[in-house]
């Protein structure tokens, strides 16, 4: 069987051409939709011969460009990547398994971002692979309308379209005018929120996530997503609602360890703010660190990268230090810088 890369690109220059020559390695062809691009982006792709470049007018809308590409495709199966996305991991028999049994893949994509002068890396599954009949739905963070079974496979993808970036201004009114549409559409609130939250306007990123937690399905695939939106920007604002939150989600999400590990980071913040009536809270700080690390000896989910080691590690020493114990406070720093974390290294070069 035949499978297509279906591309939308926009001003692209400095990310394409890795974008394209990793993606080689497994497709068929390579379906190019450009949406308006006025940097290098086409003068790349005219060194290209098998590269087909189409024009589309870019109209607000994800979906409806996502789906032109997949027109414009004539493979039997379509893999989609941004152009700020290249693969890094995984081999064409990978697609040939998914594509015998008739399945969506879902590949692991690793986003790498800045919070507070720090580098992160994220990690998640999205349906990236899939028959060309299949199309999307939603004007922005589209998702694929079927019901065929999705399966992760083994292909990784790293992303860098976030990181040092802010693309909430883009975002918020395209997803607005979603929301006008579509009211009660739990994921379109739940992605408002996280916009809001991003952006720092955390009152209303509250009010979104708590409209898509009242709309939610537990089965649906960003639920997990969404409680740890919840979580963060509960902490950012001092919630108490979010003691409830928590509770709510501790069996549901109990393998997950960044759960436990947002759960610390409030706690510890609520704690340190309102002490007097939160004192019966202060076990729960390091029972929620404590879980990360038990929680990575399991079979677990992790989406942040370091909540099941140094970050978890890291933050047991900040709330030993917090509290004055010193030497467990040495004892966790050491052991997260020993897994190259460098805030830990700072922190016992202080002490």
């Amino acid at each position: 069987m035949i499978v297509s890369l279906a591309l939308i690109v926009r001003n692209e220059e400095e990310t394409i051409q890795k974008c394209i020559t990793q993606a080689k390695k497994l497709v068929d062809e390579i379906i190019v939709v450009d949406t308006g691009s006025t940097d290098g982006t086409l003068q790349i792709f005219k060194k290209d011969s098998l590269l087909k470049i189409y024009h589309y007018e870019w109209t607000n809308n994800f979906a409806a460009a996502r789906n032109f590409a997949i027109e414009q495709c004539t493979g039997d199966y379509i893999l989609v990547l941004d152009a700020d996305e290249y693969i890094t991991f995984g081999k064409r028999s990978e697609l040939e398994k998914v594509m015998i049994k008739n399945q969506i893949g879902r590949i692991k994509i690793v986003s790498k971002f800045k919070k507070d002068g720090e580098e992160f890396e994220s990690s998640s599954y999205i349906s990236r692979f899939f028959p060309k009949y299949v199309r999307y739905r939603g004007a922005i963070h589209e998702q694929l309308e079927s019901n065929l079974s999705r399966v992760d496979m083994k292909l990784t993808v790293a992303h860098s379209g976030y990181f040092d970036k802010d693309k909430s201004a883009r975002n918020i009114p395209i997803l607005i005018q979603e929301i006008e549409k579509h009211p009660n559409d739990s994921y379109l609130h739940y992605q408002l929120g996280k916009e809001y939250r991003l952006s720092k306007s955390l009152k209303e990123s509250w009010y979104h996530l708590q409209k898509a937690y009242g709309l939610v399905n537990h089965r649906d695939t960003y639920y997990n997503l969404l409680i740890l939106e919840l979580i963060q920007t509960g902490k950012e604002l001092v919630n108490k609602e979010t003691i409830s939150i928590i509770h709510e989600n501790e069996q549901s999400l109990n393998n997950v360890t960044d759960f436990h590990f947002y759960k610390g980071l409030f706690y510890l913040d609520y704690c340190l703010k309102n002490l007097n009536e939160a004192v019966h809270l202060l076990p729960k700080i390091e029972a929620s660190f404590t879980a990360c690390l038990d929680i990575s000896k399991k079979k677990h989910i992790e989406y942040l990268s370091g909540t099941a080691s140094f970050l978890a590690l890291y933050n047991l020493g900040v709330y030993y230090e917090a509290i004055g114990d010193v030497p467990n406070a040495k004892r966790y720093y050491m052991e997260s810088a020993k897994l190259g974390y460098e805030p830990a290294k700072t922190r016992l070069s202080a002490m």
